[in-house]
């Protein structure tokens, strides 16, 4: 008798429930294609000259840049040596603006943000060379004959303390590109977006 009491347990009402465990949620399988070579990169940026459309991944927009800043110091360097580079420099940089401008949005673009970023960055600088140009205007002829830096500087300050609207400007419109400058180098150097955007598939993600 013992023994069948020990045995009997009492039941138990109310037991806890566990709760149900939640759908695992659908994870798309996504990989990453090969990082574009320098030559490609260079020839695809070259080619898409006019093409502020579509997406470009970090390795085609940064490779590009880098052989804009190599070639342009290689002819700045010999520039010192034989002048009439000076000029081939000259050409290349203005030959250069359009693709890299290009690019610089499509790889917003890959990252989702507008490129109305470099619009407003590139109001900003005409308004500074604007402004700067109003600015001195009226020395203009006497800043070409000087040749003494000191005096140059000299001469710019006068005029800034003569038109102190004009250099409030021309402070307001620095600080703003600066700040656009930065944002934008961010919004470069972050990774692509894996999935499509309204600016089309993912050029780095499959």
């Amino acid at each position: 008798m013992e023994q069948q009491n020990q045995q009997q347990q009492p039941p138990v009402f109310n037991q806890p429930q566990q709760a149900p465990q939640p759908a695992p949620q659908y994870q798309p399988r996504v990989t990453s294609t090969p990082m574009m070579d320098p030559v490609t990169a260079v020839k695809t940026c070259l080619k898409k000259y006019f093409d502020f459309k579509g997406r470009a991944r970090r390795s085609e927009f940064w490779w590009f840049v880098l052989f804009v800043i190599i070639v342009s110091g290689v002819l700045t360097f010999f520039s010192g040596l034989v002048p009439a580079i000076g000029y081939v420099g000259m050409a290349f940089s203005l030959a250069m603006f359009i693709p890299q401008l290009s690019a610089l949005t499509r790889r917003l673009h890959d990252t989702n943000h507008r490129g109305w970023w470099i619009g407003l960055m590139a109001l900003l600088i005409i308004v500074f060379y604007g402004s700067f140009a109003c600015l001195l205007g009226p020395g203009l002829a006497d800043m070409a004959t000087i040749t003494d830096p000191m005096e140059m500087a000299t001469m710019i300050a006068d005029s800034i303390q003569a038109t102190p609207s004009l250099a409030m400007v021309m402070t307001c419109c620095s600080v703003g590109i600066l700040i656009l400058f930065v944002i934008t180098f961010i919004f470069a150097v972050i990774d692509s977006k894996w999935d499509s955007n309204k600016y089309g598939p993912s050029p780095k993600y499959k």
